[in-house]
C-alpha cells in the first residue's frame, strides 16, 4: 500500500531562482514605476489641466528597487541581498571607473561637438531643466538615488543573477534590455531628452539601452556582483546626458556607448560578458 502524502500548498515564490520570481519582479518594477509616473504622463498628453510635481519623475525611479527588496523579503533573504549589492571590499578601482567613465565619453562628446562649431557651455554641465530648484550638488545626488540605485538594486542586483543562471550573459542581457527599453516607456511623453525623439532618435536610443546593458552586465559581472559603481555609473551618465547643451549632445554620447557596449561580446564573448565567470543565481 502506497502513503497518501498530503499536497504542500504551492508558495507565492517557490525558489528564488524560478522563472515565476523573474515575472513577478518585472511586474512590480513596471508597475510601481508606472503608478508614480502616470499623473505626469496624463497630463503631458492632456487627459487633464492639473499639472503635477516633476520630482514623481525621480521616486518613479526607486520602483525596480523596491520590487527587488519586496521579492528578496519573501524569499527571506533580504539581508544577504543588500550586503551583496552594497559590498565595497575589492571593488575601489571598479567604483573609481564608473564615475571617470561618463566624464570621458561626455568630455570626448563635447569635444567632438565644438570641433565641428557648436557652441558649448561648460557651465550647463550638471544642470537640470526638469528640475531648476535643485542645485548641481542635489541634482547629482538625487540621480544617484533615484536612477543608480533605484534601477540597479532591481535590475542588475536582483534580476541579472537570476536571469544568467537560466542563460548565458548575453541572453539574460538581451532580456533584460528588453524589460528596461518597456519600464521607460512612459518618459517619452514628459521627460526631458526623451519626449522629443522622433524615430531615428528613438531608434539610436534602443541600440544605446542594448549596448549599455552590455556594459552594466560586464561591470557587475567583473565586479562580482556589486551594485555601487553601477549605480554610481549610470547616476553619473544620466546627470551628464541631460545637461542642457547646444548640439545633438545625446546623440553622441548615446553612439559612443553603443560602440563600447558592443565591444564587449567579441572582446569577451556571449557566456559571461567578462573576463570572470557571471554571477548566477
Amino acid at each position: 500500500m502506497h502513503q497518501q502524502r498530503t499536497a504542500r500548498p504551492i508558495n507565492f515564490i517557490e525558489t528564488h531562482s524560478s522563472a515565476a520570481s523573474i515575472g513577478v519582479f518585472i511586474g512590480l518594477a513596471i508597475g510601481l514605476s508606472w503608478c508614480l509616473w502616470a499623473p505626469l504622463t496624463a497630463s503631458a498628453l492632456g487627459w487633464t489641466d492639473r499639472q503635477f510635481s516633476p520630482y514623481l519623475h525621480l521616486l518613479g525611479g526607486l520602483g525596480p528597487a523596491a520590487a527587488a527588496l519586496i521579492m528578496s523579503r519573501r524569499e527571506g533573504r533580504a539581508k544577504s541581498f543588500v550586503l551583496r549589492a552594497f559590498r565595497v571590499n575589492g571593488q575601489g578601482v571598479w567604483i573609481a571607473l564608473a564615475v571617470v567613465a561618463p566624464v570621458a565619453i561626455y568630455g570626448l562628446s563635447a569635444l567632438c561637438l565644438a570641433a565641428l562649431g557648436y557652441r558649448f557651455e561648460w557651465r550647463s554641465v550638471g544642470q537640470s531643466t526638469e528640475f531648476p530648484d535643485l542645485g548641481m550638488g542635489a541634482y547629482v545626488v538625487a540621480n544617484v538615488l533615484a536612477y543608480g540605485f533605484g534601477e540597479e538594486l532591481g535590475w542588475r542586483g536582483y534580476a541579472l543573477p537570476k536571469l544568467q543562471g537560466r542563460a548565458t550573459a548575453f541572453r539574460a542581457t538581451a532580456v533584460l534590455a528588453g524589460v528596461w527599453a518597456v519600464w521607460h516607456l512612459p518618459l517619452f511623453a514628459f521627460a526631458d531628452g526623451m519626449k522629443a525623439m522622433g524615430p531615428a532618435a528613438v531608434v539610436g536610443w534602443l541600440a544605446s539601452i542594448f549596448a549599455g546593458a552590455m556594459l552594466m552586465t560586464f561591470v557587475f559581472n567583473v565586479s562580482g556582483g556589486s551594485v555601487i559603481a553601477l549605480a554610481l555609473s549610470h547616476g553619473t551618465l544620466d546627470v551628464l546626458i541631460n545637461s542642457p547643451t547646444e548640439g545633438p549632445l545625446q546623440m553622441v554620447m548615446g553612439a559612443l556607448v553603443t560602440i563600447c557596449g558592443l565591444v564587449v561580446p567579441f572582446v569577451f564573448g556571449t557566456r559571461n560578458l567578462a573576463p570572470r565567470e557571471r554571477v548566477r543565481e
